[in-house]
């Protein structure tokens, strides 16, 4: 039991709201907490929270320029894309430069905006294509981009502080001291984890607000089984990392258990449901959050318009005081893996994992009979009567993904001439399981909307004076706004052909991709016999076109400075020996390591007894984890607090900004990410930060030297096996049983049991569940 013995009431001006500070004494043995902050507001936490109007953000995917385009007819107030390189979703389609910019002006048009991801980690020899890319969307008329990258975020808003900074959920963001640490980087808006529940949703909403910064929160779609931006399982499969955009999904994949005597008996481990909270969508405004994201940047348009439209409403409604739906039709009838708002709900288990990929709005039609590939044949077991040009996916019996085809015509009963899409997964073989998409129907009209969308030029009226000796004034007109300009040299006396309105013409129209047209030109006060260089004039169309697409950002000023490769300058690289347990030879370490790191739990049990082992042992150094989630977070803080004033090693951003704002040194650990020069300049902007771990994923050759500033550390692991995936799920019960369907209160701080599984190419994997540390996988 515990004895609380102070609190202490504060009334802020923004809302009436408690902050109860409570000290507890622990009485028995069990779990002490010391300085434990709990905000919520008068009465119910979310349904006597006062209701004010506010506008939520509707964030839909745009893999494509059709996607897009369905985004954005279907009612999304933003829609985040990638170009080809540099974003979390490679397999998607993305977007060309030329695309980005109509896509832009359609966004315009219809009150929307994009969104460029630049959401993956980036070596130094990257930066300076990076910067080009930059420029090229900015003058697009993009002015928002979602980063991952620590280095790349520092960078943007040092040298470009009109471009807004959103943080992707691959920055990991689940405690209120992250959301601190990045409001150090001017983030406007962030991507929380979405592990989190509503009731720990609503705390980081009033600390994001209170420092000007924007929640935002999936709402729909796929789920990965680790926490975003912790997973390296990709990588260490195939080299192909999900922290570079390239996974290649290896959750959603078979694996065998212990003692399986065949394949057939491989299990879908790792593969969660969909993300699905459409009925708690009241919910989640009332915990304050902003934007409402749906996730979905591989899927195609019929997805993306079907999903974003029924989210439209369901919006509106909350919007107009309406009654929400808990369900829409348009939801189901979408690529889908069956549903779960277990997260939002905080009931994480069994019933979050579905046993398939497959998608589940499919519907079974036949199965093969048989397939002759030179011929282009296909046969069914029964007559499906399908129109021609119908398109099908096939399956095999155990739903892995075949082939997606089209069957272009009936031959004659149960034979259909199939064209293959795309690139075979396997063989088609007899048995196997056809299906078809009841949405195509629908999928002609969308795209019939999408097609007809087109950027709409904007027109300018133009009015140019002045005589010799005067500079040109030139005023550019457009429905919404006007610029005038002056030449910077005088007009002169022509000595040939003077200065007309067919001349001016000539430069002025020179408008190429803009969205500018113009619709005028008035000559009528320009003096005679004048002359200008025709380089003066495109001058003046430049710049009004800069200043009338509010690009105020020179194009020289993204040829930054870039931090240079001092070779001969080496960096002081110390090693820290890794344990998890304070008992032990391991804490003497193995005589080539600088110090001693202790790994601590995801959950503390008793904050008093750890500080004392801690500081009683010199050689330690307490190695904070990356993932402290609400009452975990406040004991994480409390136990730094009551440490003496040794350095600390954390893979938790928020930690970080703990231990800088209370004067305590700290060392970035490997789970920051850390590949890159710029993301070390960033982290040393930081007070109190001397040393950092670069990260594990990625090998010497691939990351290069980075450069390391005066003063701080290179480290380096020793007797640590990083875990290529941590989760916020039991992964123990779909391995070797757990009587539990759900997990509660006491799986956290006391299971202890590991399992094994093996991949289809016979790789092993351990998965271990030790008493307060989450599920993690390791290789």
């Amino acid at each position: 039991m515990y004895l609380p013995f102070v609190i202490v009431c504060i009334f802020s001006f923004s809302e009436v709201k408690y902050t109860i500070f409570l000290a507890y004494r622990v009485i028995a043995n069990v779990r002490n907490f010391s300085g434990l902050i709990v905000h919520f507001p008068i009465g119910d936490s979310f349904k006597m929270r006062e209701h004010t109007k506010r506008t939520i953000e509707l964030l839909a995917p745009g893999g494509d320029a059709d996607c897009v385009k369905a985004a954005i007819s279907a009612g999304a107030d933003a829609v985040y894309c990638g170009l080809g390189s540099f974003n979390a979703r490679q397999r998607a389609s993305n977007l060309s430069l030329e695309e980005l910019q109509d896509l832009v002006a359609i966004a315009a048009q219809h009150g929307s905006k994009l969104y460029l991801t630049l959401n993956t980690l980036v070596f130094d020899h990257e930066i300076p294509e990076i910067l080009t890319m930059l420029e090229g969307v900015y003058k697009a008329g993009v002015r928002v981009i979602i980063v991952q990258d620590l280095g790349l975020l520092h960078l943007i808003k040092s040298n470009f502080p009109e471009i807004e900074v959103h943080a992707s959920t691959q920055l990991t963001t689940h405690n209120e001291g992250q959301i601190a640490f990045l409001s150090r980087f001017g983030v406007a808006q962030i991507n929380l984890s979405r592990e989190l529940s509503v009731k720990e949703i609503q705390p980081l909403c009033d600390a994001a607000h209170d420092v000007r910064m924007r929640v935002e929160v999936f709402v729909h779609g796929a789920f990965c089984i680790s926490f975003s931006g912790q997973c390296y399982m990709s990588s260490n499969l195939c080299g192909k990392s999900g922290n570079r955009g390239a996974c290649v999904q290896p959750c959603r994949r078979l694996y065998s258990l212990p003692h399986a005597k065949d394949r057939a008996s491989a299990k879908a481990i790792f593969n969660l449901k969909d993300n699905f909270v459409f009925a708690e969508a009241d919910k989640l405004y009332n915990a304050g959050v902003d934007s409402f994201k749906i996730e979905g940047r591989i899927k195609k348009f019929p997805y993306v318009y079907n999903v974003t439209s029924a989210w439209r409403d369901q919006i509106d409604a909350l919007k107009d005081g309406r009654e929400i739906r808990n369900d829409d039709n348009r939801l189901s009838a979408v690529f889908n893996r069956k549903f779960t708002s277990g997260y939002i709900d905080g009931a994480i288990g069994a019933d979050m994992f579905i046993d398939s990929s497959r998608d589940q709005s499919l519907k079974h039609i036949a199965n093969v009979a048989g397939y002759w590939a030179d011929k282009k044949v296909l046969t069914l077991d029964t007559d499906a009567n399908l129109e021609p040009d119908t398109e099908v996916l096939i399956y095999s019996p155990d739903f892995t993904f075949i082939c997606k085809g089209v069957c272009t015509k009936k031959l004659r009963p149960f034979e259909y001439q199939f064209v293959i899409e795309h690139k075979l997964k396997g063989l088609i073989c007899d048995g196997y399981q056809v299906f078809t998409q009841e949405i195509s129907d629908d999928a002609d009209r969308i795209k019939a909307i999408i097609d007809a969308m087109h950027p709409v030029k904007i027109p300018l009226t133009i009015q140019v004076s002045g005589t010799v000796g005067e500079p040109l004034k030139a005023v550019f007109k457009s429905p919404d706004d006007a610029v005038t300009l002056l030449s910077q040299l005088p007009l002169s006396e022509a000595s040939n052909r003077p200065l007309d309105k067919d001349g001016v013409l000539a430069q002025f129209s020179r408008l190429g991709t803009t969205q500018f047209t113009i619709e005028s030109l008035d000559v009528t006060e320009l003096g005679i016999n004048c002359f200008i260089p025709q380089k003066e004039l495109n001058r003046l169309r430049c710049a009004a076109v800069d200043k009338l697409s509010g690009n105020t950002i020179d194009a020289s000023q993204f040829a930054i400075p870039l931090i240079s490769q001092d070779m001969s300058q080496k960096p002081n690289v110390r090693k820290a020996f890794v344990v998890d347990t304070l008992t032990g030879s391991g804490l003497q370490g193995d005589g080539k390591c600088n110090i001693v790191a202790l790994i601590l739990p995801n959950s503390i049990e008793n904050v008093d007894f750890l500080a004392a082992s801690i500081n009683g042992s010199r050689s330690v150094i307490p190695f904070f984890s990356s993932i402290l989630i609400g009452l975990d977070f406040t004991n994480a803080v409390a136990l730094l607090e009551k440490l003496d004033r040794r350095m600390i090693i954390t893979d938790n951003t928020g930690i970080a900004d703990v231990a800088s704002r209370t004067g305590r040194k700290w060392i970035a650990g490997p789970g920051f990410n850390i590949i890159n020069s710029y993301a070390v300049k960033a982290l040393a902007t930081v007070s109190g930060f001397c040393g950092v771990f670069l990260s594990s994923e990625f090998s010497k050759d691939e990351v290069g030297q980075v450069q390391v500033p005066s003063g701080v550390d290179l480290w380096q692991a020793l007797n640590y096996k990083k875990p290529i995936m941590t989760t916020r799920q039991c992964l123990i019960r779909n391995i070797s049983g757990c009587v539990k369907k759900q997990c509660d209160k006491q799986c956290l701080p006391k299971c202890n049991r590991s399992a094994t599984v093996t991949n289809t190419q016979g790789k092993q994997f351990t998965i271990v569940k030790k008493p307060g540390f989450y599920t993690v996988v390791l290789s």
